[in-house]
């Protein structure tokens, strides 16, 4: 499916011809499909969605969004799906210059410091959950390598220049009081990626959506007379 990224940054980023609860409906319906699937194309499409369940391995515990094979490499994946209507969210014009996007990419990094980061409030949390070691699927029980990742729509990066796709902190940098063995937590955002195609000259994007694509037949059904 070819999706137009200009109308994908006016509308997330920028609020244009949005009104009030548009913006969560949407990502309700396609959400976790769009932003792992534009993921998969930064990886030039190298790498593998999986639709297994991402469950810890007791009874109880938080799960999350998806298992993504990249190589001989394992990610558990928390997707975020927030956007400039989000609580807090600051709104990036599509043309927006770099110095603009570092100033909203930082702004979403520190507001996460201060919050979901901060070793002031409750955790696990719904971002932190992503330290968390989750049971594989049995087709990768004996993969060794495993790592945290989180996608989020909106521009972020824990790097200074703001403008990476993907970023990489050192975990204990973070000195959050929860037990976890992984060292590394990888951090995605879906905008910036999009905005760096921009940059290239690209103006649409093309993509699997099999969630999405089932749920728009289901629909589609409904029109029948």
């Amino acid at each position: 499916m070819k999706l137009n990224i200009k109308e994908l940054l006016d509308f997330f980023d920028d609020k244009k011809d949005s009104q009030k609860g548009d913006a969560n409906a949407i990502m309700a319906l396609l959400g976790e499909d769009l932003n792992a699937s534009i993921f998969r194309h930064f990886k030039k499409n190298a790498i593998e969605i999986l639709d297994d369940s991402v469950l810890p391995g007791t009874s109880k515990g938080k799960w999350l969004d998806r298992w993504i094979v990249d190589g001989k490499k394992l990610y558990q994946c928390e997707i975020k799906n927030w956007a400039a209507t989000a609580i807090g969210g600051k709104q990036l014009a599509f043309d927006a210059d770099d110095e603009q996007i570092k100033v909203v990419s930082n702004y979403h990094w520190n507001r996460e410091l201060r919050s979901n980061f901060s070793n002031k409030v409750k955790h696990p949390n719904g971002v932190t959950k992503v330290l968390l070691k989750m049971k594989p699927p049995k087709k990768y029980a004996d993969i060794s390598k495993i790592e945290p990742l989180l996608i989020f729509w909106m521009p972020i990066s824990s790097d200074k220049n703001g403008l990476d796709p993907l970023s990489i902190i050192f975990v204990k940098s973070l000195h959050l009081p929860i037990e976890t063995n992984f060292d590394n937590l990888y951090i995605f955002s879906v905008s910036l990626y999009l905005r760096s195609l921009v940059k290239k000259g690209l103006l649409k994007i093309d993509l699997e959506l099999p969630h999405f694509e089932h749920r728009m037949k289901i629909l589609n059904l409904f029109q029948k007379i």
